[in-house]
């Protein structure tokens, strides 16, 4: 009996490896991200394990480490690597057209060390630099009102006086280079188009920061380390943050296990006409 030659194989195998999670949309819809809400807590769960997450959810006039209840409330923050490309969702009580203190930007912080070297511009309304989008390697940071949680810091923008707290909740880019776009939404939330009637325990008004940046703007030494990815309002009253693992190296074990499997195919392959010839 003849062997057919299965030359679909290799190919197969390269789409497998191609093929990406199920993708994630940048429109401040939370369909992406958590399940239908019901008014739980549990809706702050997130689908997929892969997601790394944080949950603030609260509903007083204190925040730590100021005030302003769930209008200026951080309530959660979602994080996932696919594909080489980093997907942020921040839901908050804050208004994005606030006529006080305005959206701070997204700060990333390669090494935990709070120098937050790149920020993802939120809304560009001459807060900070730059236009909504926008990716910057930043030099400097504006930062919000606290010294520590509740102790007003009454020195201005300047070095002097800064306390480390504060150098840790930067709001908005101050001073930097830009280096790239990213895809960024900051809208009510929507679950499936739709307004949600409940997110989490709590009442209120939600707002969606969603930010999709690729990889590739970061310096790749950087890449290897531990990060932060931060985000607070103008007047920081309320921050959140998730400091995952370091930027996952390419998929080794996934690209070996390939290899073997095409060679084993290879070699049945070779068996197969030399039964033949």
């Amino acid at each position: 009996m003849e062997t057919r030659s299965v030359t679909w194989l290799p190919a197969l195998i390269l789409a497998l490896m191609q093929m990406p999670a199920s993708a994630i949309m940048v429109d401040g819809d939370l369909q992406d991200w958590i399940a239908a809400p019901v008014g739980h807590l549990s809706d702050w769960i997130p689908l997929r394990t892969s997601t790394f997450y944080t949950v603030e959810d609260q509903n007083t006039g204190y925040l730590d480490p100021g005030y302003g209840g769930q209008a200026y409330d951080a309530e959660a923050m979602y994080l996932e690597i696919q594909d080489g490309t980093l997907y942020i969702a921040i839901v908050t009580g804050f208004y994005p057209d606030n006529t006080g203190y305005r959206p701070g930007d997204i700060a990333i912080d390669f090494g935990n060390d709070d120098t937050f070297e790149y920020g993802i511009i939120v809304a560009g309304d001459g807060f900070g630099l730059g236009n909504a989008g926008e990716v910057f390697q930043a030099d400097a940071w504006h930062y919000g009102l606290w010294a520590a949680p509740n102790d007003l810091h009454n020195n201005g923008e300047g070095a002097e006086g800064n306390t480390l707290y504060r150098l840790a909740h930067p709001t908005a880019v101050r001073a930097g280079s830009k280096i790239g776009t990213a895809a960024v939404a900051y809208q009510e939330a929507r679950y499936i188009g739709g307004v949600p009637a409940k997110l989490g325990p709590h009442n209120g008004t939600h707002y969606v920061i969603e930010a999709a940046v690729s990889l590739s703007m970061f310096d790749p030494d950087l890449l290897g380390q531990k990060f932060t990815v931060h985000w607070t309002m103008g007047c920081a009253n309320d921050w959140i943050e998730i400091d995952p693992v370091t930027v996952p190296e390419p998929p080794v074990l996934l690209l070996a296990g390939t290899g073997l499997i095409l060679l084993g195919w290879q070699r049945r392959q070779s068996n197969s006409r030399a039964h033949r010839s």
